[in-house]
């Protein structure tokens, strides 16, 4: 019996160890379980935290996005508002038809530039009726229409036609057209210097009226230059003498001016073409902040 005991006691330590090493298994068993759930929630708080954070941007997007179209809602009725105020001013203050219809197109040439990205709204404003005051008293000069544009000043005169212009005409072109000679003749000009003779149809559309509107270019060039002084500007503005059709076709031109300061044009398309060419393509004169300052300045004394 003795002889057992080493045996049972070899047997109690194997059982001991077992038992020692599997509640040692069992510990790292639990303490691997309790990682694994450790980890997993890290993992799906930090889902959870990506989640929300998404959902708060998302959200944050949405509201700016809405804050963005009611501002751009509210800019475009802010615009159309202007434009319905300016075109009611226009109105107003157009002394005539013609000035009403150039009114009318100015703005539409405008618009067109804008909407086509050729132009940004702030690089030209369109202005009428406008009072110069030369002194302190009653030497006011009144200019219909004046266009500023980053590439110049216009100062534009509207008149209404049904007839033709010869612009620029002289004794140089007496052996091309031997009426023009009596025409000069009669109105007592002189033959030597390039006038702007205009001939329009009465409403009898039995006769002719012709105009010379020679001086009165000049007035006009005349204005630009005090313009040009009052407002202390960089550059004269151009001057335009243009000529509304009484209806599509009415009016036509032969020009013959070979340098001239003014322009003289003749309906819609011609408009068109020459602030296309020359409001675009033209070379900058001034900036947007110098525009806004001829404005305000321009308002000061209307």
């Amino acid at each position: 019996m003795s002889a057992l005991v080493p045996i049972e006691v070899g047997l109690i330590v194997a059982v001991i160890i077992a038992v020692i090493c599997f509640i040692l298994f069992l510990v790292a068993l639990a303490s691997k379980k309790k990682v694994q759930n450790k980890i997993q929630s890290q993992y799906e708080t930090r889902e959870q935290q990506l989640s929300d954070k998404h959902k708060d941007e998302l959200e944050k997007e949405r509201i700016e996005n809405k804050k963005t179209v009611t501002k751009q809602n509210e800019e475009h009725q802010a615009t159309v508002n202007s434009k319905d105020r300016e075109i009611d001013a226009l109105k107003l203050f157009s002394k005539n038809h013609s000035e009403y219809v150039t009114d009318m197109r100015l703005i539409g040439i405008r618009e067109r530039l804008v909407n086509e990205k050729r132009i940004r709204p702030e690089d030209m404003h369109i202005m009428a009726n406008i009072f110069l005051p030369r002194n302190e008293f009653d030497d006011v000069k009144r200019i219909s229409h004046l266009v500023l544009t980053r590439t110049g000043l216009y100062i534009i005169d509207s008149q209404l036609l049904k007839g033709h212009v010869l612009s620029g005409v002289s004794a140089m072109q007496f052996k091309e057209q031997p009426l023009l000679e009596q025409v000069f003749d009669t109105l007592d000009i002189s033959k030597d210097v390039p006038h702007t003779l205009v001939f329009d149809k009465n409403k009898d559309n039995k006769s002719l009226s012709i105009i010379d509107y020679t001086e009165h270019l000049k007035d006009i060039e005349k204005l630009a230059r005090d313009i040009q002084t009052k407002l202390n500007l960089k550059f004269t503005p151009t001057t335009i003498l243009y000529f509304n059709p009484k209806r599509a076709g009415d009016v036509t031109i032969s020009n013959y001016a070979q340098t001239s300061n003014s322009k003289v044009l003749v309906g819609p398309e011609q408009l068109n073409e020459y602030f296309n060419k020359f409001v675009f393509h033209g070379r900058i004169q001034y900036d947007v902040k110098e525009l806004q300052r001829i404005m305000e300045e321009i308002e000061t004394f209307n």
